[in-house]
């Protein structure tokens, strides 16, 4: 039996967009628009790792009490049942645009960009296809 990952990210929606970031070509999913995320360390509650991971990757602050958890997405081992991957997503309701600063942030480097997307003209693909469900229901 694999050991299970559990990561976790945070969504950002302004005015009826979101927030994603491409990753950087080196990257797991390179050149692929997702939300910043990362693993949990031990003993980190997903909604900590969440706040922890944005910072890290973004260089932004946000207050977890002003988070709400917007899916939950397992993955699986090709032709088994076993979960390989769970991804916490929540979700940030921002009154303002925030702009990451990838320069700036620790992690930046694992993304090239960050943009605001449509809800309706978000960036698919079949590897984040899950996600971009996800999004589409905040």
């Amino acid at each position: 039996m694999s050991e299970l990952k559990k990561i976790a990210g945070i969504v950002v929606k302004y005015k009826n967009k979101l927030l994603l970031c491409k990753r950087s070509k080196n990257e797991s999913l390179p050149l692929e628009w997702s939300i910043p995320s990362g693993h949990m360390e031990k003993n980190e509650t997903p909604i900590d790792s969440a706040v922890r991971e944005f910072k890290e990757e973004t260089n932004l602050n946000v207050n977890k009490d002003e988070l709400k958890l917007v899916g939950i997405l397992n993955s699986y081992i090709k032709n088994r049942t076993e979960k390989t991957k769970i991804i916490f997503v929540y979700g940030f309701d921002s009154k303002k645009e925030l702009t990451p600063d990838l320069d700036k942030a620790k992690h930046g480097k694992e993304h090239s960009e960050c943009k605001y997307f449509n809800k309706n003209d978000l960036p698919e693909s079949k590897k984040t296809e899950s996600m971009i469900k996800i999004l589409k229901k905040f």
